[in-house]
């Protein structure tokens, strides 16, 4: 079964964004090619809250600690492609098309940080919230093949006027 925002995408959007971009192909227009989310907070409940969100199990990475003499931190960096990212995609819009969540959009990538007060209507942390009580959020990089920033505004808000 095809994901709604997938169907959206490749039936209404794309048709969209070939009259706006004045494109000759459907080749040449921005997609979405993956969603990488990361906890920041509390180390290993980051992780297991990353994977429930996700619904696929976080990778160990170090980050550079350059300018301070701590070690580097340990973060739990989910990757999302193909079902998995869609299905994301549709948890993520539908939570911040409601409350019109601030975004930063960038020239092939739109960066949002979800703060503890809007991970809480996640249902899969909703369940489990005593266990993340703790967690202050994640950062999530959806990356785009837009070689401008307004193809992927443009992408961006086709996928939020979407009803899911």
């Amino acid at each position: 079964m095809q994901n709604r925002l997938r169907f959206h995408y490749e039936n209404v959007l794309r048709q969209d964004l070939l009259l706006k971009l004045h494109y000759t192909t459907a080749w040449r227009l921005p997609r979405l090619c993956k969603i990488i989310v990361v906890p920041f907070g509390f180390g290993k409940n980051g992780m297991v809250a990353a994977s429930l969100l996700c619904g696929q199990k976080s990778l160990n990475t170090r980050s550079q600690a350059r300018f301070q003499r701590r070690e580097a931190l340990q973060k739990g960096q989910s990757t999302l492609r193909g079902r998995s990212m869609y299905n994301f995609l549709e948890k993520l819009v539908t939570v911040i098309s409601f409350h019109n969540y601030p975004v930063k959009i960038h020239k092939n990538s739109i960066h949002l940080t979800i703060k503890m007060n809007l991970l809480r209507l996640f249902p899969e942390i909703q369940n489990h919230f005593e266990i993340f009580e703790h967690l202050r959020g994640f950062h999530v990089t959806l990356v785009t093949s837009a070689k401008t920033q307004n193809e992927t505004s443009i992408l961006w808000s086709g996928f939020l006027q979407k009803e899911v």
